[in-house]
């Protein structure tokens, strides 16, 4: 029955494979480099031409968002094998549809820093594998951040397996939200993650016997519009929703509206702006190994893959 489902598979991206590339076009030999980098092994000969047509069909879309972008380079990257589903799967960000009763309007909207990089009072970019935890390690990746840097503290690594387990309003590894993390731990602290490793899919709440670090105050939201994120960013990181459809093949450069979606089904974190590229620098959670030592700059003031969605940060009063 695997043996059907692969074939049925293959040539439906075969179809697909056809659609997007000519037949004369082969990245063969970048295929086989492919493999021999990550470390691949696919366990039929089956799965292996399925694979294949994948990485063609990804490769020729990587060519033509280039030509919709040069100022960004598209290739192969770690995820350059996966299907649009199994990508999708990583893409986790699911709106409640809450009240933005508490936003935070920024008066002092003038860019009065040219250069700002929080990365610093930041964790090392982390991998959230094929789960879509992306809501979690957004929000977790935010308070580590603002805690360090409004309480004075050591950095803290804080557990995204705590937010995948305990956030009951939220569906795991089948998406959820930002927020709902941060009025999580408002009332009750948040996990060290010696204390409550990740695994990568959603368990029993294990906050009971964790080694509890921190709470936040709650959480503001900004309005909608980049000088009031700029003038917000200067406090701390802040998580933001984007579309990633367009994302698994980025390999560095500054990605434009033209080569990314206007949807939402993503959550990252803004860590930095950049007045001198006009950019602002982006912490992914797809391992350090992706993009720019696991970042992705964003052109400033084109809403560029809709990330005025639903800017917000955690607070610490």
């Amino acid at each position: 029955m695997k043996t059907i489902a692969i074939l049925s598979l293959i040539a439906s991206v075969g179809l697909l494979y056809v659609a997007f590339a000519p037949q004369e076009t082969s990245f063969d030999r970048e295929f086989e480099t492919f493999i021999a980098t990550y470390g691949k092994n696919y366990g039929s000969t089956e799965e292996m031409s399925f694979r294949r047509l994948v990485f063609n069909a990804n490769m020729q879309k990587a060519v033509e968002l280039g030509k919709l972008n040069p100022l960004a380079k598209f290739g192969v990257t770690l995820f350059a094998d996966q299907t649009e589903e199994e990508m999708a799967a990583r893409m986790g960000a699911v709106d409640p549809g809450r009240s933005r009763a508490n936003i935070e309007f920024h008066t002092d909207t003038s860019k009065t820093l040219d250069f700002l990089d929080w990365s610093g009072a930041m964790q090392p970019v982390q991998d959230q594998g094929s789960c879509g935890s992306c809501w979690a390690f957004s929000a977790t990746a935010a308070f580590e951040g603002r805690h360090h840097i409004h309480m004075d503290d050591e950095t803290e690594k804080y557990s995204e397996q705590e937010a995948l387990d305990c956030s009951s309003s939220m569906y795991g590894c089948n998406g959820g939200w930002y927020e709902a993390v941060w009025d999580m731990v408002s009332k009750d602290e948040f996990c060290s993650l010696s204390s409550y490793k990740y695994t990568a899919r959603k368990g029993s709440c294990q906050k009971t016997t964790c080694d509890k670090k921190a709470l936040d105050t709650g959480y503001k939201f900004i309005s909608k519009d980049e000088a009031s994120m700029h003038d917000a960013l200067k406090s701390g990181p802040i998580s933001i929703a984007v579309d990633a459809s367009t994302w698994s093949t980025y390999q560095g450069g500054i990605l434009t509206r033209e080569s990314c979606g206007t949807g939402m089904n993503h959550a990252v974190v803004i860590v930095a702006y950049n007045d001198e590229d006009n950019t602002w620098k982006v912490r992914n959670s797809w391992s350090p190994s992706w993009g720019e030592e696991g970042h992705i700059r964003l052109r400033y003031g084109e809403n560029t893959c809709n990330l005025l969605y639903k800017p917000a940060y955690p607070t610490f009063d």
